[in-house]
């Protein structure tokens, strides 16, 4: 397997699990601003994750 294919794999597993990748994402910035503070930037840095992934 070559990175393209692995890439257009994981781009289709987000996109066909896009509810659990959405809230990994938000167990992840919940952490991160409950361990160093800035939760609008934590926030906002999430949001844009969310919105480059596919089935979002």
């Amino acid at each position: 397997m070559n990175f393209d294919e692995i890439k257009n794999k994981a781009l289709e597993l987000a996109e066909q699990n896009h509810e659990k990748v959405d809230q990994g994402i938000d167990a992840a910035a919940d952490f991160v601003a409950g361990k160093f503070g800035h939760e609008e930037q934590v926030d906002s840095v999430a949001t844009k994750i969310k919105d480059i992934l596919p089935g979002g």
